[in-house]
């Protein structure tokens, strides 16, 4: 892996699972400094980013990771509602026995509730589901919009939307997508999809992203928020023995 793969992979993982907080602006030196890379590899992985609209460019200032607003969390629940029983029914016409096989392993993971490691280890599993059937659609274009909306929203599921209460449940919801998918019934596997989203935005109604977004005055100039003491690391997932990990 190049450099500026390594500090893309990194920061952008940092991004998604909000060890970099939504609204935090940030110098290039700054990052220069907790990626121990020089400014070419992470002028390189914000440019990227920032075309994922996962970060912004700040002219002759640095960057910001893109806040959580209201508004982006439902137009990508809109692009979901479209998207996922659309690719469930692709994907229950066109899968092959080793993606369904793949589709069914990542709907596999035994849910604890009220553990937090169990909950942060559930959302990677969560993306990594709907990527396998988005693979399984043989559409690459599908895959890509796919990619950029799970990726997107895991922002939320990781800081704002708590999902744990509904863990088994969750879980339960993916089982049935699986089923429908292998039986070949695209229509069925259409509406287990949209059940799905449904339910989950029924499950979130209530939101408040304001929250999520760090005052201004918080993430002035100061670099005090790069140490490891001052961050809110949580536990990156390990590639579980046997599964293959789709990369965003």
């Amino acid at each position: 892996m190049t450099e500026s793969g390594r500090v893309y992979k990194e920061l952008k993982q940092d991004v998604i699972t909000c060890v970099l907080s939504p609204g935090l602006s940030v110098s290039e030196a700054e990052l220069c400094s907790r990626y121990q890379a020089s400014r070419t590899p992470i002028r390189e992985a914000c440019r990227k980013l920032s075309e994922e609209g996962l970060m912004q460019i700040v002219p002759f200032r640095g960057y910001t990771v893109t806040p959580l607003t209201i508004e982006e969390y439902r137009n990508l629940y809109e692009v979901q509602a479209s998207l996922d029983p659309m690719m469930a029914a692709l994907a229950a016409e066109r899968a092959t026995p080793e993606q369904l096989k793949e589709i069914d392993f990542w709907a596999s993971y035994e849910y604890h509730a009220g553990q937090k490691s169990s909950y942060y280890t559930f959302l990677e599993w969560n993306k990594q589901f709907h990527l396998a059937i988005a693979a399984a659609t043989q559409n690459q274009v599908l895959a890509e919009m796919a990619s950029n909306m799970q990726v997107r929203l895991m922002r939320y599921f990781y800081l704002v939307i708590i999902m744990d209460s509904y863990g088994a449940q969750l879980v339960k919801e993916h089982r049935e997508i699986v089923k429908a998918i292998r039986s070949g019934h695209a229509q069925k596997a259409s509406e287990r999809a949209a059940e799905h989203v449904t339910n989950t935005v029924n499950r979130t109604a209530a939101i408040d992203v304001r929250s999520a977004t760090l005052p201004a005055a918080s993430i002035s100039g100061s670099a005090g928020w790069l140490s490891q003491t001052h961050m809110k690391v949580r536990p990156r997932t390990k590639k579980p023995a046997g599964a293959k990990l789709t990369s965003v």
